[in-house]
């Protein structure tokens, strides 16, 4: 234990002195270049960093997307007006009787749903926040249970297919447990840069009221999104128990609508939060610096927000389209390559966009120019095996994911006994009495709404980790000097449980 404090200590004067000697030479290059600015009025040690207190003229990117994004919100708020409301009460997908279309009960259900989903988020943010250790292990544990599980379970169904689903699941909890034990320093390095962007979002609460006003825009536009679906719904009615081109476009085209306004908004709250923390990273915050992220964020980088959003939208669009809907020629067809290679690569998008967007909410730039430089500070810091360490990340994912399956799981639930037919019904009338395509339309629409919220709400906390991340890879030196303390704990935690890359840095 002697040997470890002394190993811990000697890291840490190292990178003190390190960063007392960048600090040094980029104060005379300060002083050398005070004159310079950009047209944003950015100014830092490093790079050019938003000053507060200079009016500038703000450099606005990607505006194209912007404007692709309002002609995306047009179309679905038309057919919402123009086919959903007019056929709500004419809506119905049995012939079971019922005391008000199934339609509006489908609303109804959706938004109800959604309520619970946005309710039980900001439950699990809190808890988060107070036991982040013992939730990062018990997420990992509760994983390796859920496929041991699911693996037994398997076996009991026969034929090949369900034996090498449960050799598969047992395979993927083997794997986990060693996971689980080779991550326990993760853990705790997780845990301290998760505690440490908690007490800096704790000096920021505008930031979860803002979170709560973007919630309820994203409720809004669920709510118009689910009447340009039910718009459709009520001219693919007599087609929807069978697959068909028509349908599938329509159902592609508004999942991708969707995802990307749902991105939009989980975007816009990270790079709130990532301009928030940037500023109080650089000495430079104040009252009012929640206010000055939004304004910057919601106007000069909001194509770039839209960009960004836009690429993982479309391959969730697709990854969703492709789990949900038959692959003529099974798991071997050309749509399971396609599914697992969108899988991969929205799994990369998805974490550059992460951290792109950090250097577009701190330092003004455009989304390409961004994601450049980001790569390019990874890669000179030694950084790049840690992004992929993404513990928050999955443990945040998985909370999303149980309160999805929840919502989905009421949702279509509700929605089953709503339109059930009778056994007479179904005698009389079978393919009229058909309800497994829309049950799963409502498990779907429930629990991508809900997934979506949760997201949304616990993106705050991995926002704020992130951009310290990012501000540490940049500039550890303008960190100390402004917040010696918060320096100090984050130091020895990357000493103390990721020495080689903290070596790498120094």
């Amino acid at each position: 234990m002697e040997m470890e404090c002394a190993d811990s200590h000697a890291l840490l004067a190292e990178h003190n002195s390190h960063d007392r000697a960048i600090s040094e030479t980029r104060g005379n290059q300060n002083h050398e270049h005070s004159t310079t600015r950009n047209p944003s009025g950015m100014n830092t040690s490093t790079k050019d960093v938003l000053n507060p207190n200079t009016s500038h003229q703000l450099r606005y990117c990607d505006s194209l997307f912007t404007y692709l994004l309002g002609l995306n919100v047009a179309v679905v708020v038309f057919m919402a007006v123009a086919f959903g409301l007019p056929n709500m009460s004419n809506l119905y997908f049995t012939i079971h009787p019922s005391a008000s279309s199934h339609g509006i009960k489908l609303f109804g259900i959706a938004i109800l749903t959604s309520v619970l989903a946005a309710f039980i988020s900001f439950l699990w943010l809190d808890i988060l926040q107070r036991h982040a250790l013992r939730v990062l292990s018990a997420t990992v544990r509760l994983s390796i249970l859920v496929c041991l599980v699911l693996g037994i379970i398997s076996f009991y169904d026969a034929g090949i297919g369900g034996r090498a689903f449960g050799f598969i699941n047992l395979f993927s909890s083997f794997f986990l447990f060693l996971y689980y034990m080779n991550s326990r320093p993760s853990m705790a390095f997780a845990s301290s840069n998760l505690r440490l962007g908690v007490r800096i979002l704790q000096k920021f609460p505008q930031v979860f009221y803002f979170t709560g006003k973007v919630v309820l825009v994203q409720g809004i536009w669920t709510v118009i999104w689910l009447g340009g679906v039910l718009g459709i719904l009520s001219m693919l009615t007599y087609r929807l128990h069978d697959a068909n081109a028509s349908g599938y476009v329509a159902i592609f085209a508004l999942l991708l609508s969707y995802f990307w306004t749902v991105q939009v908004c989980k975007n816009v709250v990270h790079c709130v939060v990532a301009g928030t923390v940037g500023e109080w990273w650089y000495g430079s915050s104040n009252s009012e610096t929640v206010l000055r992220a939004k304004v910057r964020t919601l106007s000069s980088s909001f194509g770039s927000v839209c960009l960004g959003s836009l690429v993982v939208a479309f391959l969730s669009t697709a990854r969703t389209f492709l789990d949900l809907f038959p692959r003529r020629g099974g798991r071997q067809s050309a749509n399971a390559c396609l599914d697992w290679i969108s899988g991969i690569v929205m799994h990369h998008a998805q974490y550059l966009n992460k951290f792109a967007f950090c250097h577009v909410a701190i330092y003004g730039s455009s989304l390409g120019k961004a994601g450049t430089d980001t790569l390019a500070l990874l890669r000179n810091r030694g950084w790049t095996a840690l992004v992929n360490d993404s513990l928050i990340s999955n443990v945040l994912s998985v909370g999303g994911l149980m309160v999805g399956l929840l919502s989905g799981g009421i949702g279509a639930s509700w929605l089953y006994v709503t339109l059930n037919c009778t056994e007479t019904e179904v005698a009389l009338h079978p393919e009229e009495c058909e309800t497994f395509n829309v049950v799963i339309l409502s498990f779907v629409i429930c629990s991508t709404a809900a997934y979506a919220i949760c997201s949304t709400i616990s993106s705050v906390l991995e926002s704020a980790v992130i951009t310290v991340f990012i501000c540490f890879a940049e500039d550890p030196a303008v960190f100390e000097r402004y917040h010696p303390r918060e320096h100090l704990e984050l130091v020895t935690a990357w000493s103390t449980y990721k020495p080689d890359l903290f070596l790498q840095s120094v």
